[in-house]
């Protein structure tokens, strides 16, 4: 099929205008973070925001055509690194949380997506990373954490406080505690846990305090 020369021209439009599209996903600092290597390890493309993080987490400004292994300073991470740009050239695809970045700039969590690229006979040339920082994310989870443990041995703490015999005066009613000190009992719970008392006369006693007042 022969296209006429506007055809022709709104087919170089509409190409311009998905590359431009693409450039702008690409170099948008609040856009998706990624980046492509070769067989060898080396940039061949990547997001304005993954430059700007390596920046941040590394102190390198990278380049296409530089080596990603030079620039991860960390021998752990770089070797983490490594076998998952490996695991992908050998034709795998990986979705991990990982954690990178010198400790003294700056560490965070990543979501990673590892893809390997094919050219046009199926033989794999690089792969491609898709990254998602999930630092508050994990952040925001451990602080969670965190919190349920400290409310768990709270409570597990009260309870102990109040487990076991509890030596209490069958007369009075007072409880002897880890001093040899004798305390009302409502002083007693009050100082082993959260409990707050109203006090008020049952019907009983009630009765018993008319009987007496009325006897005198």
């Amino acid at each position: 099929m022969t296209l006429s020369y506007d055809q022709a021209l709104e087919t170089i439009r509409q190409n311009q205008q998905q590359i431009l599209l693409l450039r702008n996903i690409l170099e948008s600092p609040h856009g998706v973070i990624f980046f492509s290597l070769d067989a060898q390890y080396r940039y061949t493309s990547f997001a304005r925001a993954h430059a700007q993080t390596m920046q941040q987490i590394w102190g390198v400004a990278i380049e296409v055509g530089m080596c990603i292994l030079d620039v991860i300073r960390s021998d752990a991470d770089r070797a983490k690194a490594k076998t998952n740009f490996d695991a992908a050239l050998a034709g795998k695809n990986l979705l991990l949380e990982e954690e990178y970045g010198d400790v003294a700039l700056q560490r965070k969590f990543w979501e990673n997506r590892y893809s390997p690229l094919f050219d046009d006979t199926g033989r794999i040339t690089g792969l491609t990373v898709f990254v998602t920082d999930i630092t508050e994310r994990r952040e925001a989870a451990e602080r969670l954490a965190r919190a349920q443990d400290e409310l768990r041995l709270n409570l597990e703490s009260q309870l102990k406080q109040l487990r076991g015999v509890i030596p209490i005066c069958g007369y009075c009613k007072k409880i002897r505690d880890d001093n040899e000190s004798w305390q009302q009992l409502e002083t007693y719970i009050s100082a082993h846990s959260d409990a707050m008392f109203s006090h008020g006369v049952c019907p009983n006693c009630l009765a018993r305090m008319e009987h007496d007042l009325g006897g005198r």
